[in-house]
């Protein structure tokens, strides 16, 4: 008889957790399908719309709560606050905080469960920081999975929507950020795409030839007033400098992009490289997606993906206070997180526009980095082995526990895809 196995996560959004569920739902089904009978519960992702084209095999594996019967694994991908021991076996995957620590009550609910998979060595550490402030030992087993870079997408020189988008640009080399605009004053959203902007206004303004910044954001949903909220944050950067100095071009997509329309970004021949200054990743995945391009990356070393930056421009920084404004229920006041070094990001965008030949074989070697170790073959390994540990686990439990229905709201499934979003400069 098949063992029962549930796992919850917001699988049909477009969000990074969402991207992680289905890697983790893929390999469990690859790897344990024959003897387990894997269900899935469909959950929201705060507000991310549901439109991620989700395959069959998900659609026809989705149940409805409550649930009639404890399974015997379950899976609960989502921030440590929800966790709850449904199952006879519990694990959860999470990626916790982007600050150094987190909640002590974050710390006591990683310890409900029976195992705990996270997807990069920052977050485990994050989780063993938060333990020893709050001396609170973690009592359940850490496995770091890393996420992985789709390699029947990315990297294919396909043609998509997105090029016929990017040919109304007149730059031809353009810097590119993928990445939520979350909230926080100047400087202190956690993407700090509002800190980029300034910085990418302060190194090219007035300059006889200029690149351009591409910005591939949102707020939280893909809403006309949502990006009509992104564009006034724009317009309020560019007012600091006034009318008497000549800003280069910021231009911005945004909406919902598919994954064969993001690898046509990345691949984009105006695209040049990729840049982020965030303060915190749990994982950071458009920066391991774009590594398969072959072009410049500059971004801060540090984070979640920290373990996969290998051949890129590391900016430099320091950890520093998160400013309230930015600020939630998993960012709290005690947490430190990386602020760059504006003056050093200044002269690495510089460097980069003037003399790019010079970190085309930095980014070769990048491209082979992730190429090798960050694909689903090479991630299927470390699977493999944490599944033999449930299994094992799994077998030694005789005795059914009580079961503890999840408490958790159920989403709306009637969302529809969006069309490619226009691209506006701003």
């Amino acid at each position: 008889m098949k063992r029962s196995c549930v796992i919850s996560s917001p699988v049909a959004t477009q969000s990074g957790y969402g991207h992680h569920a289905r890697e983790i739902i893929d390999n469990f089904i690859e790897q344990k399908d024959t003897e387990w009978d894997i269900k899935l519960l469909s959950m929201p992702w705060g507000s991310t719309p549901f439109t991620y084209p989700v395959s069959d095999d998900i659609k026809n594996r989705i149940v409805p709560l409550p649930l009639r019967e404890q399974p015997d694994i379950w899976v609960q991908i989502t921030i440590p606050n929800e966790f709850q021991p449904v199952g006879k076996y519990n694990i959860g995957v999470t990626a916790v905080t982007e600050g150094d620590i987190c909640k002590k009550e974050w710390v006591e609910s990683v310890n409900k469960m029976n195992l705990i998979i996270v997807p990069s060595q920052f977050t485990k550490q994050v989780l063993l920081n938060s333990s020893k402030k709050y001396n609170i030992p973690i009592t359940t087993n850490i496995q770091v999975i890393s996420e992985y870079f789709n390699e029947s997408i990315y990297n294919k020189k396909n043609t998509t929507a997105v090029v016929d988008e990017l040919n109304d640009i007149h730059e031809s080399f353009c810097f590119l950020f993928v990445g939520h605009w979350l909230q926080g004053h100047l400087g202190q959203d956690r993407k700090n795409v509002s800190g980029l902007i300034k910085t990418f206004f302060d190194t090219f303004k007035n300059a006889q030839k200029m690149p351009a910044l591409i910005l591939k954001t949102s707020g939280a949903t893909y809403s006309i007033t949502d990006q009509w909220e992104i564009e006034k944050k724009i317009n309020e950067i560019q007012e600091i400098y006034g009318n008497s100095v000549k800003l280069p071009n910021v231009y911005l997509l945004h909406g919902d992009l598919s994954d064969n329309e993001m690898n046509a970004l990345y691949n984009h021949s105006k695209v040049k490289a990729m840049v982020s200054f965030t303060k915190g990743e749990g994982f950071g995945r458009p920066l391991l997606e774009f590594g398969t391009s072959g072009k410049p990356i500059i971004a801060p070393v540090y984070s979640g993906q920290a373990d996969f930056l290998e051949h890129v421009v590391g900016l430099q920084g320091g950890l520093t206070e998160v400013h309230p404004s930015a600020r939630n229920e998993w960012i709290i006041a005690e947490s430190k997180w990386f602020t760059p070094d504006y003056e050093f990001a200044k002269k690495a965008l510089k460097q980069v526009y003037k003399h790019y030949n010079k970190y085309l074989p930095f980014s070769k070697e990048q491209k082979k980095f992730v190429e090798t170790n960050f694909t689903r073959k090479a991630i299927s390994k470390q699977y493999t082995e944490v599944l033999k540990i449930v299994q094992e686990s799994v077998d030694k439990i005789a005795m059914p526990q009580q079961l503890e229905l999840p408490k958790l709201k159920l989403p709306n499934l009637s969302s529809k895809s969006q069309s490619f979003p226009n691209l506006s400069k701003v």
